[in-house]
């Protein structure tokens, strides 16, 4: 059975690994770049720490360490990089996903080219020279010139034992591609959103697991009700991609989850002009998910964040869904019924 600490290891080793990404990740956005090696290292990355199974054991046991000083610590800035991470793959998705990572990968710098191109030349020129000696040899046979067979017999044997040599060398070389193509074909897939889905289910594991956190962070804003997972990040990523600057001006995945979560942010819910109907319905459908006692406060708490009156949202939020609704609210209203369907 693995100890305490060594699952504080596990999580701690995660730190610095999700810095590097993070890093890495920035970069690649600001010069629209990705190289082979930044490549490697998220592809490792991702194999190395995608169970979610091995993840949660992890928490469990690590919940068993006696240091709460230092689990509140660690907890917290996982938290925030894990966050970070979510953050810069959501503004830069389109990006990310389009990257093609085989392109990356067959354009890599690959010395042993020049090696195996070098090396080609030189046995193919020894090649020749074995030709031609092998052309006169046969010449002097049939002119039976006993003196330049016996010469050109030793220079053929030279030459071949040479020839022999060269090609071993190129043998050798092409060996090593074949070793150097294997390995780069573990690096392949564009893993981008991989790494995102494993960051939202970590975030959502860290959410369940350590809810003393979360009351920490709610000590933070005045909103009556407790903050804490009423969403998870799955679903509120479905609704980012549907409503993202189209219901409600621009927002991160992570700013929509901590306002739908009512959880501490710089960012506002601001409705889109002549999107309040629409916006309406989506917060009838969020209010209609939850199954907790207080969800009319949540909805109270929402229908303020997002400035609109509560007479308006009761006036408003079965239009869509109406007898007689407009083409878009019901193409809309289909939609994201399709994503409540998926969470139910």
């Amino acid at each position: 059975m693995q100890t305490p600490s060594k699952h504080i290891s596990f999580l701690t080793d995660l730190l610095p690994r999700y810095r590097s990404i993070n890093t890495l990740y920035q970069e690649i956005a600001e010069k629209f770049v990705l190289s082979f090696d930044a490549q490697c290292t998220i592809t490792d990355f991702y194999n190395e720490f995608n169970d979610v199974q091995t993840f949660e054991k992890s928490i469990l046991n690590f919940l068993l360490s006696t240091d709460k000083e230092k689990q509140s610590q660690i907890v917290s800035n996982l938290c925030t990089k894990i966050a970070k991470n979510t953050e810069i793959y959501s503004a830069n998705k389109d990006f990310f996903d389009r990257i093609d990572t085989i392109n990356v990968c067959s354009g890599r710098r690959n010395p042993l080219k020049i090696e195996i191109d070098g090396q080609l030349k030189d046995t193919n020129k020894l090649w020749q020279e074995l030709a031609v000696i092998k052309g006169n040899l046969e010449s002097a046979s049939w002119k039976n010139d006993k003196i330049a067979i016996e010469r050109l017999t030793r220079e053929e044997e030279r030459f071949n034992s040479l020839y022999k040599q060269e090609q071993q060398k190129l043998e050798a070389l092409y060996q090593k591609q074949k070793e150097s193509d294997n390995h780069v074909s573990e690096y392949l897939e564009n893993v981008f959103s991989q790494i995102y889905e494993l960051g939202c289910a970590f975030i959502s594991l860290l959410d369940n697991y350590f809810p003393v956190e979360k009351e920490k962070e709610q000590q933070k804003i005045t909103s009556p009700l407790r903050t804490g997972v009423y969403f998870d990040m799955q679903l509120v990523s479905q609704i980012h991609n549907e409503c993202n600057n189209i219901q409600f001006e621009n927002l991160s995945e992570i700013d929509l989850y901590a306002l739908l979560n009512l959880q501490p942010t710089n960012s506002q819910l601001k409705v889109k002009s002549r999107e309040g109907t629409r916006m309406c319905y989506l917060i009838f459908k969020l209010y209609d998910y939850l199954k907790t006692d207080n969800r009319s406060d949540w909805r109270a708490a929402i229908l303020e964040s997002a400035s609109i009156k509560e007479d308006y949202y009761q006036s408003k939020y079965k239009e869509p869904v109406s007898e007689f609704p407009s083409r878009k609210s019901e193409d809309f209203a289909k939609r994201i019924d399709r994503i409540f369907k998926e969470f139910s």
